[in-house]
């Protein structure tokens, strides 16, 4: 339920909702912002204060939550047109700079990645014209119902027209890419759209410093983030080119580092003594693969008792494993990663006399690093070729 400092909501589609625990600071301040201004949000909607039913403080709170549910359905539309053309979303998180969409394996293809990136932010404005048009011929209904469609319509369009701006991490940068991509390839489209969204944030940044506005300061250094980290995966990316896991693979363990279910922690311990190993697979009685521990785990206690062996262990832990092919791409045993949020690779060769045998257990991280490796050796490289 808990994850990540966020709490799950409901699902739509099997994709998790949640709200990060960031949510509860900035939901108080933008009702506290809106009620100190509602002389002023109340005159923008054409209305009196004193006819409308409800505080001022409610009607803040109500517009903040107003907010964030116009958030959801915009990240829901990202999501919806991701999984149509075969994209997968892990989750949605409401947070405090809105929401963010976890797109664990994007769509194949520029096009598509384009038609998703622009759903969100042509529903928020299609949910904003119909509201407004509401709006428009509510005269004669009561005041607060004509307040709520009003900035419900402007919200749905600020979110629609902000997130069309060209720069990453905006809906808009997407775009940007994906018409770029065609005549300039991925990478440069990338780093092109990269550098308007941080030339973006530089821009909202001195903004919020002249006024001062702290909200607008959270955006520039969103944003900017954002492009950096866009940029950063891209260059992973292109570095991992023609590469397959088994060039990633460690080559200082020969072995698999194994231990059977029914063997005692200290057992365990010992052996991850023996193999100077942190990790150890977990196997069945029919030598299939379990879970696996790490020396952290084996101080873990249990609140109604202490496990005395390494299978009563594992039962409380997740699943924190995939099974790759070693002959798939870097870029593919990644995503699989992703997708499954595996911490451990278990890495079998399908075209070997024995495929379903473990021939390697690597840690997610460990990966990773091979690949920084890997990206660091490609721009060497490159700078020697200059």
């Amino acid at each position: 339920m808990f994850q990540h400092g966020s709490l799950t909501l409901f699902r739509v589609r099997g994709v998790p909702i949640r709200a990060h625990w960031t949510l509860l600071l900035i939901l108080p301040y933008l009702a506290l912002v809106l009620s100190l201004q509602f002389p002023w949000v109340a005159e923008l909607a054409g209305v009196e204060g004193e006819q409308l039913g409800l505080p001022p403080f409610l009607w803040g709170a109500i517009l903040a939550a107003g907010l964030f549910a116009s958030v959801t359905l915009h990240e829901l539309a990202h999501t919806f047109v991701a999984l149509h053309y075969g994209g997968r979303v892990q989750s949605i998180t409401l947070m405090i700079m809105g929401g963010v969409s976890q797109v664990v394996r994007m769509p194949r293809g520029a096009y598509h990645e384009a038609i998703m990136a622009i759903a969100g932010p042509a529903t928020s404005l299609a949910l904003g014209g119909a509201l407004y048009a509401g709006f428009s011929v509510s005269g004669g209904t009561p005041v607060d119902l004509q307040m709520g469609l009003f900035y419900l319509a402007a919200m749905n369009l600020t979110l629609g027209v902000f997130n069309l701006l060209p720069a990453f991490p905006m809906d808009g940068g997407r775009i940007l890419r994906a018409l770029l991509a065609a005549s300039i390839g991925r990478a440069r489209a990338t780093a092109i759209a990269a550098a308007v969204g941080k030339a973006f944030a530089v821009g909202f940044g001195l903004l919020g410093l002249m006024g001062p506005n702290f909200l607008l300061l959270l955006v520039a250094a969103f944003i900017y983030s954002g492009a950096q980290a866009e940029a950063a995966a891209e260059r992973m990316r292109s570095s991992l080119a023609g590469l397959h896991v088994s060039d990633l693979l460690p080559t200082h363990h020969a072995a698999v580092p194994e231990i059977a279910a029914n063997a005692s922690l200290q057992d365990a311990l010992d052996r991850m003594r023996e193999l100077d190993r942190l990790e150890l697979l977990v196997l069945d009685a029919l030598d299939h693969p379990i879970a696996v521990i790490d020396a952290r785990e084996l101080t873990v206690i249990s609140r109604r008792s202490l496990p005395t062996t390494v299978g009563e262990l594992v039962r409380q832990l997740p699943i924190r494993h995939t099974i790759v092919e070693a002959h798939a791409t870097a870029s593919e045993a990644l995503e699989q990663a992703a997708e499954a949020g595996a911490t451990y690779l278990l890495v079998v060769d399908r075209q070997s006399d024995r495929p379903h045998e473990i021939i390697a257990l690597i840690a997610a991280d460990d990966l990773a690093k091979s690949v920084t490796l890997r990206m660091l050796e490609t721009r060497l490289s490159e700078a020697h070729a200059a």
